[in-house]
């Protein structure tokens, strides 16, 4: 009998500290003494605040935090950990894998760790990796962890028009750690993540970038910030993401207006309700984070999926869909009955 990977717990962390819009468009000033137009941020994105890290808090810090709340909620101890994957665009340091010191960290001295990195679809690249494993019978739970500090990435030297075109997208990032525990089982009573299609087109790279850190540009500093091109990337998820919904959800047999949970990443509010209304699928049934957390790269499908738990969303034999585009340009669907 066939094994099925199923959802045992979810969770999040979003820093104390709050940092709404207005307070970015005075950062902003006061660090170049560039003036945004008034409430632009708000206007052009939807989102009205995020959260920060504290001055101490890691990459690691975030994920652990998310870990420990979906641990609880599966009702299971670190130690019963078989797999453990950080996936995000942010980490600690350059070596080794973050995910040795979220490791240490929760004290999962048994799991087998590695790091999984496709920008903000790492979360879901990690899923996909994760799920292949636990199918295969190489282990049986797995524990896929975000922790996304993206503040740090910001460059707040904005001197004029032309720089703001480019730096905009920074702007919007906000801060969060989540996580998902996941388990392997014989038959799953017709539960558990479903056929997911994931598609790259790397040609389309350029739109999003932070450039150093390799061996391009090293650790030269000015190139250690988020830059993007918003209205090619906006294209690039118009052109790519509904399509694959659709095709994805008729492969499992699905609806789109069945679909009871939708989590997608977020990036502005307006591209969220567009993506909903072009695949079909009902916009109240979609979990929003980009009003109070901004875009927080790989942490939003799992922070949407933990707000999910919370308000009683994730009922048995829902039909939930994750749905991620991210720099690069790459896209992935993940249908899964819960």
């Amino acid at each position: 009998m066939a094994r099925k990977v199923v959802f045992a717990g979810v969770g999040h962390h979003l820093p104390e500290k709050v940092v709404t819009s207005e307070d970015v468009e005075n950062r902003v000033y006061e660090a170049s003494r560039f003036r945004m137009p008034k409430g632009l941020l708000t206007k052009a994105t939807g989102i009205e605040e995020r959260h920060y890290r504290g001055a101490d808090e890691q990459a690691s810090d975030m994920a652990y935090k998310a870990s420990v709340e979906a641990l609880e909620r599966a009702e299971m101890d670190p130690e019963e950990i078989d797999l453990l994957i950080f996936a995000s665009c942010m980490q600690d340091i350059a070596e080794p894998a973050t995910a040795n010191i979220l490791q240490e960290k929760l004290g999962a001295s048994r799991s087998h760790v590695f790091d999984v990195k496709n920008a903000c679809n790492s979360f879901l690249n990690g899923l996909d990796v994760a799920d292949s494993i636990l199918s295969a019978g190489k282990a049986q739970t797995a524990l896929i962890a975000v922790g996304e500090p993206l503040s740090v990435s910001i460059d707040w030297n904005i001197t004029s028009a032309g720089d703001l075109r480019s730096r905009i997208s920074a702007l919007t990032l906000g801060d969060a750690g989540a996580a998902v525990v996941i388990r392997a089982e014989e038959n799953g009573n017709g539960r558990g993540i479903l056929p997911s299609a994931f598609r790259s087109y790397g040609d389309q790279w350029r739109h999003a970038t932070v450039m150093g850190g390799g061996s391009m540009y090293g650790l030269n500093q000015k190139h250690g910030y988020f830059r993007g091109n918003s209205q090619e990337l906006r294209e690039q998820a118009l052109k790519h993401i509904p399509e694959l919904v659709k095709s994805t959800i008729e492969h499992v047999g699905w609806k789109p207006e069945e679909i009871d949970v939708v989590c997608c990443h977020q990036v502005t509010l307006d591209l969220v309700e567009e993506i909903t209304k072009r695949c079909g699928v009902k916009l109240e049934n979609c979990v929003v984070s980009i009003r109070d957390c901004g875009n927080t790269a790989a942490a939003s499908i799992p922070l949407c999926l933990s707000r999910a738990w919370s308000k009683g969303m994730l009922t048995p034999g829902a039909k939930v869909l994750l749905v991620g585009g991210a720099a690069g340009f790459s896209v992935g669907v993940v249908p899964i009955v819960w």
